[in-house]
């Protein structure tokens, strides 16, 4: 609607402007002024020719050349008459043009002729002739000027008749708001009534909820004092203590609660304090975090937190379990299942376990990896000659000689017995068969020491690489290392075969 009367204003104003709009009559005020102008100059010509002193009036003659020429001068018309006057009048420019002809042979003649009398004699006669022209384009004119007033009126006509339409639209439009205003009030006053009775029942329930808060609060508080568990509640910004329960001082070693307590700096990892946090602070809980907690005196607990509003305020509520004892067990079993006893490298069950991590890696980044299968040369030899004691230290000299030799990168396992396979991540053929070959000679000049004096000892090796373009597995690898390995041992031991 607001759209419509502006448009409709700016409608009006338009017809406004276009009605008060100077210059409107210019071409018929102006062809009418020539046409007098033209009279004048034969009334003063004529008067010229029956003077008894002419030289006044030839003066006056020239005079009235100037004011005419003047009249006629394009630079003198208003901009848009020589244009309007082509359009409508083809002969009216013609005429203008011939006047001015004339004007200026007049105007020569009366300067430079020594008879200006007949010059005015002659402008008498002809004046006549050229004011009848411009009596016929002063009619032209008019007639034109009022068949454009008559077009104009049609078009006003039209488009105040638009204007009504819009008005009207308008004044329905209007009446339709204050309809809709109308019924808008009466629902509001309907939901404002509503309303009112929902606060009176929401306060009752506020009140009763917060009489079971402050008592759900205090049950809260005597559970987690008399909880075994570490167990605090403190402001989520400021750090102020809430609550913390007895288990949690002692933890802390002290007496009193503390004014401020920072959940981050419980636990011995910084880093992971801050993560710790900024978890809790992500999602609103954390469930069994497991970490080091109480840097002055460590120990692993089982953290769980979650976010709460207390009294408008945004607090961490933390439980937490002490589970070093369950930790320590469980590295233990973990040391157990994957450790060989003998050397404390992985067995074959955590070499295939950690191997086949590794390997994937390797798959996905298109990176070269290699495997090696080692095997102690004559081992029975060595336990049937010097005993069960030198073959445990033959194997584990040959583990010392792994460790030296090779990466900490590189997967290391006990596969049974005196054979052990090493996994080289990132390590293609050549850089494979120089750390085998440098393998092989570490352990043939390092001899096994026993009673009976030095022990040689050799190892023969199989290899084999990894292609990005098939897919291998770890036990492939395995198998095509000990095809190789056996090779090696065909063709005369302490050997790289890949």
């Amino acid at each position: 609607m607001a759209a419509a009367t502006l448009f409709a204003l700016r409608i009006t104003q338009l017809e406004m402007n276009n009605s008060a709009a100077p210059n409107q009559h210019h071409d018929l005020w102006h062809a009418t002024n020539i046409t007098l102008e033209l009279h004048n100059l034969a009334r003063v010509a004529r008067q010229a020719s029956t003077a008894d002193d002419p030289q006044d009036a030839i003066d006056e003659l020239a005079v009235r050349f100037e004011v005419l020429r003047s009249m006629l001068s394009p630079s003198e018309l208003s901009p848009q008459t020589p244009q309007t006057l082509i359009q409508l009048l083809p002969n009216a420019q013609q005429t203008f043009n011939t006047i001015t002809e004339r004007l200026d042979t007049w105007s020569y003649r009366l300067e430079n002729s020594a008879n200006p009398l007949q010059v005015a004699a002659e402008v008498a006669a002809q004046t006549d002739n050229l004011a009848e022209s411009m009596r016929h384009v002063v009619l032209a004119v008019h007639i034109a000027s009022t068949n454009a007033q008559d077009q104009n009126r049609i078009t006003h006509h039209q488009r105040f008749a638009m204007l009504n339409w819009i008005l009207l639209a308008l004044l329905v439009g209007i009446s339709v708001l204050v309809v809709k205003l109308i019924k808008d009030r009466q629902v509001m006053k309907r939901l404002s009534a509503h309303l009112e009775s929902l606060n009176k029942r929401l306060e009752f329930r506020v009140s009763r909820r917060t009489r079971q808060l402050a008592e759900s609060k205090a049950l809260l508080m005597f559970i987690l004092d008399a909880s075994p568990s570490e167990a605090a509640l403190v402001n989520a910004e400021s750090g102020d203590v809430l609550f913390i329960n007895k288990t949690l001082l002692d933890k802390l070693g002290l007496n009193t609660a503390p004014d401020r307590l920072f959940l981050k700096d419980l636990l011995v990892d910084t880093h992971k304090g801050e993560v710790f946090v900024d978890e809790l602070e992500q999602y609103g809980r954390v469930d069994n975090w497991e970490a080091q907690v109480m840097p002055h005196r460590p120990y692993w607990s089982s953290l769980s937190a979650k976010l709460v509003e207390i009294e408008g305020k945004l607090a961490h509520l933390l439980w937490g379990f002490d589970v070093s004892e369950h930790r320590k067990l469980l590295d233990l079993l973990e040391t157990q299942a994957n450790t060989d006893s003998l050397t404390q490298l992985y067995n074959r069950r955590a070499f295939f376990k950690f191997g086949e991590q590794v390997l994937d890696g390797c798959k996905r980044y298109d990176h070269p990896c290699s495997v090696l299968m080692i095997d102690i040369d004559h081992f029975k030899k060595i336990n049937d000659t010097y005993g069960h004691a030198v073959g445990d230290e033959a194997i584990c000299s040959l583990n010392r000689t792994l460790r030296e030799t090779l990466r900490e990168a590189d997967i290391i396992g006990r596969m049974g017995g005196e054979e052990f396979a090493v996994l080289l991540p990132h390590t293609d053929r050549e850089q494979m068969l120089e750390s085998a070959e440098r393998l092989r000679q570490a352990v043939a000049e390092r001899p096994v020491q026993s009673a009976a004096g030095e022990v040689p000892m050799t190892i023969s090796i199989g290899a084999a690489v990894f292609s990005a373009h098939h897919s291998t597995t770890l036990e492939q690898m395995l198998v095509a290392a000990d095809d190789a390995l056996y090779r090696a041992k065909t063709a005369g031991r302490n050997r790289v075969e890949i």
